[in-house]
Formats: structure tokens, C-alpha cells, sequence
């Protein structure tokens, strides 16, 4: 007999909250399959994309599903500041073009924050933090199947091509080996409290099983920071959650998991390097079987683990009180202390420093785990105090180290950026700039740190995890260009949404006035005016490329002229058609347009580079030779001069 469901099944079905949840997992799922969201291309249609929903829903009354709370606003407001203020840095930087480019995409940061605070919902926290691991698992899962069976990722290798000293460091679907550890350091706490806290036992095991691959995939970046990042993270998710005791099981199983994986694939040297060869391929081979293995083994026992805690009686010792695991911690920390001073420690520290400062890369393989070697980070962000001291307040323009760091750096290496969000900002954007980014970070971290202590138990564990995922993301920021990986910044706003809204108890039904609407639409409109404007010149700019490339001139010429109309104050267009024009043979036209970019990037040594070059072919030499002296003076340590 056929069994039927009462036609009340579907209204049960929470469809606002699992669109919002599908939103949010795609949102970083896709960002991490297309390169991080790198592309401006990529970051700014998502941007526009996410303007739009936000638009769209407030407008009809869909957002905000709860009013926000007042650290909710303070935030946004925050943010908002943050944004207003690289803005306002269009005004006096050194390159127009650069510095809108990144109002675009912290213009569509943005709206992932203000989405996220308007569409979370009274009990919103665990969906969006398991949208989140959802997706970080998803895009880590691609990650170590693309060094097990590379063939079936045609860009898997596309990283080790243009950097093939670093071709052992996994990196795709991401392309940048640190970013992609990052994104799993997020994930790990995420994943720890689904193992551990889910309501249903299948959800546990499915996330205690993705916990060691976790691990391998985070083993083949060889990323420090990233480790260190997940092991800070993982600290502040049991330190935040309620009892702790009750989760050392599943940690344990997690770390026997992690650590069988690790030591087999050391033990896999061409699998390691990353080779592409038949070892490697019979290596990756028996490798993803062992990981499948494992992962199921670690599900299996977190089952047993769930079962076992309903039949047995827990003793009442396993219940700390809030001020025995205080005092707790406190002993801890003093004997970690002492055996610090004992070993030592601060001598080491002295030495690790120093390795730091040098600029000797870690080495090769798992032993560049135990280096200190900072890869002239150290110098980078000395440049970046420099840049400061040049401009205090307001800073170079957002977008201009790389011009920064190119006249005034002591290592002939052309880096774009500091390596750091905190030391980046301060060069580009000055104290105002740091300040605003400082106090948006407090507001979350600090804020979300209350949330979770006050939280009742069964809500801790979600907002554990999302603090420690925010922890993890502005602890690797720290240490690399991570702001600028928009997947990674996607996940931590989204994480920061759950921090800011969870004290706010008040009324769900209750939305905006007419007056927040308009506000929120007016912010909607220009936030897409400035992503469409750099987005549009990019687009265009790369069409004209792509002609170029195809033999069609013409329409190469007029893709870079329609850019210029889009965004007359960059120059890469006008460079562009000069690289066009000189193709072609018009060189008056060709170095007219060199010179126009030269006019709007005067610090840009490659534009006066492209200018001497044609000065030269037109046969004005002491003009070339002018031309060529101002782009050395603007590189100094560039190879490119020596010849």
C-alpha cells in the first residue's frame, strides 16, 4: 500500500533558510573552484551578483529575516567606513586604475557581510557555519584529488608552470598554496563542530570523516602559517565550546586519522613533489584508496563514539565548572611557561626571529615546516612602515605598494603585495585606514568572544567555530595576502555575520522602516556602480587582448578605446593601444597613448618602459633614453635594467 504524506509536509520545510544556506555554500564553493574569486573578473560579477539578492530581497520585505542588533550595526558600519574610506583614497593615489579595482572588491565584501547579517535568522548560526564547512570541505575535497589523479583536473598544474620551484606545494583549485591552507584552517574548527555537536548522528561521521582529509590536504600545501592558523583555530573552538571533555574522543580519532595519513604520504616522496610521471601515478593511486579508508574508519568510530555516550553514565568529574577550567588552563599555561624557560625557549625565539629577518627561503619538502625563514617578509613590511611615514594619515592610495615597493625596496623581486593585511593597509591606506580595519576586527572577534562565553550550551559550539574560523583567518592575514583572496574573505565574513547577530534577541518578524530601505538601497546602487565600472574596463581590456592575440587589430584597438570611455582615469587601456598601435605600425598614435598612461600611473616603471621602447622605434633617442632612465629610477633592483 502506498504511504502518503500529509500536504503540511512542505510547509515544514524551511525553504527560506535552505535558499540561504544554498546561497552561502555556493558563494564559497564557487569562489574556490574558480581560483579563489582572484580574477576581478570573477570577484566583481559575484559582487554585483550579491548587491543584487540584497537589493532585491530588502526591497520586497524577503531580508532582513531579523532586525539587527546594535553590535550588528556597529559592524556594518564599520565595514561601510572601511569602504567609504578606500574611496576616498581615489583622491590622492598614485594609480586611479588600482585603487578602484579594490574599492570593487571590498565594495562586493561588503555586500557578503551585509547579506549575511540581514539573511541569518534567529537560529541561523549553525546553517550558515555548515554552508561553510560544507563548501571548504567541498573545495579541499577537489584540492587532494587533484594530486591523486591529476588527469582529471586540467588545471591542477597550472600553478607549478609559472613557479616551478614550488610545484610540491599543492595549490589548486586556488592557485596559491598559503591561501588554500588558509581556507582549511577556517574549515577545521567548522568541521570539529559538526563532528561533534551535530543533531544527527550521520552528520557527525560524514564530518569526522572529512576531518583527516583535511588534514593531508593541509599537509601537502607545506604552508606554516596555514598549519599554525589551524591549530590556533582548533585551540580557540574547544576553548570556546561548552563541554570540552565530551569532544576529546572525536579528537582523538581525528588526530590518530590525520596523523596515519601524514606519515604514509611521507613515506611517498614523487607523490610529495607533486612529479607527474608513473610513480607518482601509482603512488596517488594507492594513496587516495588509504585516505578513503582512513576517512571511513574515522566515520565508523565517530558512530560508535555517539552511541557509546547515550549508553554510558559519564562520571561527574568530565563537567568542569567554568572556574575549574579556568584554573585549569591557568596551570597549563604556567607549566608550558616554565618548560619554555627551561628548554631555551626565549634563546630560540631570539634565533627564529633573526632567521626571519634574513631572506633565505625555508628549504624544500615537510623540513621547510621547521624554518622560521620569513621570504623577505620582513623587508616587505619595513617597506610598508616606510610607506607610512611617507603618507601617516591617508596613506599611498589602496592597490599601490607594488609601485611602493618597486622605487624604494632593497630585493630586486616585484611583488604587488605586503604579504600582510595589517602592514598593507597601513602603507596604503594609512592610521585612519588601519584604525577602521582594526575596529571592525575587534568588533567581531571581541564580540563573538562574549557571544560564545554567554551563550547558553547548545549554541557554543556554533559560535566556537565561527569565532575560531575568524581567528584563523585574521591570524593567517597576518602573514599573507589572504584579504585578497575573496573566498577566503567570503568565509570569514559570513562567520562574522553569526558573531554579530547572536546576542540580539530581538523581535524576527520585525523588518525595516521606509527610511533603512532607501538607505539600504542607496548603498546597494553605488556599491554596484563602482564593482560595474573596473569591471566593465577589465572585461573590455581583456577582449581587446584576446584580439590581439587572434591577429584582429582593429577590433583590438576598438576594445581598448571602448575601456578608456569606461574608465578614463586607468591606464592600462591607453597602454594597451599603444601595445596595439605599435603592432601596428602607427608609432606617433602608439607612443601619443604611452604617453597618455604615463600621465595617470606617473610611478608605473612599466609604462615608461613601453614608452622608451617606442620612442626608440620611432627613432628619437635621447627621449628613449630619458624615458628609459625614468623607468629604472622607478625599479632600481630590476633584473630588466642590467641588460
Amino acid at each position: 500500500m502506498r504511504r502518503t504524506v500529509p500536504l503540511d509536509h512542505a510547509r515544514r520545510v524551511e525553504w527560506g533558510a535552505t535558499t540561504i544556506w544554498l546561497l552561502c555554500f555556493s558563494l564559497v564553493a564557487y569562489l574556490g573552484l574558480k581560483g579563489g574569486g582572484y580574477d576581478p573578473l570573477v570577484h566583481d560579477q559575484v559582487g554585483i551578483a550579491v548587491w543584487w539578492v540584497v537589493l532585491a530581497a530588502v526591497a520586497v520585505g524577503a531580508l532582513p529575516r531579523r532586525r539587527p542588533g546594535r553590535l550588528a550595526w556597529i559592524a556594518l558600519g564599520l565595514l561601510t567606513a572601511f569602504v567609504i574610506w578606500t574611496a576616498l583614497s581615489l583622491t590622492w593615489t598614485e594609480s586611479t586604475e588600482r585603487t578602484a579595482a579594490d574599492v570593487a572588491r571590498v565594495a562586493g565584501y561588503l555586500g557578503v557581510f551585509a547579506f549575511a547579517v540581514f539573511a541569518i535568522g534567529k537560529e541561523g548560526a549553525r546553517r550558515f557555519a555548515g554552508a561553510v564547512a560544507t563548501g571548504i570541505v567541498l573545495v579541499a575535497g577537489v584540492a587532494l584529488l587533484s594530486r591523486f589523479e591529476p588527469g582529471l583536473f586540467a588545471g591542477a598544474n597550472q600553478t607549478a608552470v609559472f613557479l616551478s620551484n614550488n610545484q610540491e606545494r599543492l595549490s589548486y583549485p586556488l592557485h596559491y598554496w598559503n591561501a588554500l591552507a588558509a581556507m582549511i584552517a577556517i574549515g577545521v574548527p567548522l568541521v570539529l563542530g559538526v563532528a561533534t555537536d551535530a543533531r544527527q548522528v550521520a552528520l557527525r561521521a560524514a564530518a569526522a570523516a572529512a576531518l583527516p582529509m583535511l588534514s593531508l590536504t593541509i599537509f601537502f600545501t607545506l604552508s606554516r602559517g596555514g598549519i599554525g592558523a589551524a591549530a590556533i583555530a582548533a585551540a580557540v573552538f574547544v576553548g570556546f565550546s561548552a563541554d570540552r571533555v565530551a569532544k576529546l574522543p572525536t579528537l582523538l580519532v581525528a588526530a590518530a586519522g590525520s596523523a596515519a595519513l601524514i606519515l604514509v604520504a611521507d613515506r611517498y616522496d614523487a607523490l610529495q613533489q607533486g612529479l607527474l610521471n608513473s610513480t607518482a601515478a601509482a603512488q596517488g593511486d594507492r594513496m587516495l584508496a588509504i585516505t578513503l579508508g582512513v576517512c571511513a574508519l574515522a566515520a565508523m568510530a565517530q558512530v560508535a563514539i555517539c552511541r557509546g555516550a547515550g549508553r554510558i553514565e559519564r562520571p561527574g568529574w568530565t563537567v568542569a565548572s567554568r572556574g575549574q577550567t579556568l584554573a585549569a588552563l591557568g596551570a597549563v599555561a604556567l607549566v608550558a611557561l616554565v618548560a619554555f624557560a627551561a628548554a631555551g625557549g626565549p634563546g630560540r625565539a631570539s634565533d627564529a626571529w633573526a632567521e626571519f629577518k634574513r631572506s633565505e627561503g625555508p628549504g624544500k619538502g615537510a623540513d621547510r615546516l621547521g624554518s622560521a625563514a620569513g621570504q623577505n617578509r620582513y623587508q616587505l613590511w619595513s617597506a610598508a612602515v616606510k610607506e607610512n611615514t611617507n603618507e601617516p594619515l591617508a596613506g599611498t592610495g589602496s592597490g599601490t605598494f607594488e609601485y611602493w615597493w618597486a622605487r624604494t625596496g632593497d630585493v630586486p623581486e616585484i611583488v604587488r603585495d605586503t604579504h600582510s593585511l595589517y602592514f598593507q593597509t597601513l602603507g596604503e591606506l594609512g592610521i585612519v585606514g588601519l584604525l577602521l580595519l582594526l575596529a571592525f576586527l575587534l568588533a567581531v572577534l571581541g564580540g563573538g568572544a562574549r557571544a560564545a562565553l554567554l551563550a547558553a550550551p547548545p549554541a557554543r559550539p556554533a559560535l566556537a567555530a565561527a569565532l575560531a574560523g575568524c581567528v584563523a583567518f585574521f591570524f593567517a592575514a597576518a602573514f599573507d595576502w589572504m584579504w585578497q583572496m575573496p573566498v577566503l574573505a567570503a568565509a570569514m565574513l559570513l562567520l562574522a555575520a553569526i558573531l554579530v547577530t547572536s546576542l540580539w534577541s530581538g523581535d524576527g518578524d520585525e523588518g525595516f522602516g521606509l527610511c533603512t530601505r532607501l538607505g539600504v538601497a542607496a548603498v546597494a546602487i553605488a556599491a554596484i556602480v563602482a564593482i560595474a565600472i573596473p569591471l566593465a574596463a577589465t572585461s573590455l581590456v581583456r577582449q581587446s587582448e584576446a584580439d590581439f592575440r587572434a591577429g584582429d587589430l582593429q577590433g583590438a584597438l576598438e576594445a581598448a578605446r571602448s575601456a578608456e570611455n569606461v574608465e578614463p582615469s586607468a591606464a592600462t587601456p591607453r597602454l594597451q593601444q599603444a601595445l596595439v598601435l605599435e603592432a601596428g605600425g602607427d608609432l606617433t598614435a602608439a607612443a601619443a597613448a604611452a604617453g597618455a598612461a604615463t600621465e595617470r600611473e606617473p610611478t608605473n616603471w612599466r609604462t615608461w618602459l613601453v614608452l622608451s621602447r617606442i620612442e626608440a622605434e620611432r627613432g628619437r633617442a635621447a627621449i628613449a633614453v630619458r624615458d628609459f632612465s625614468r623607468a629604472r629610477s622607478l625599479n632600481p633592483h630590476s633584473n630588466l635594467f642590467d641588460r
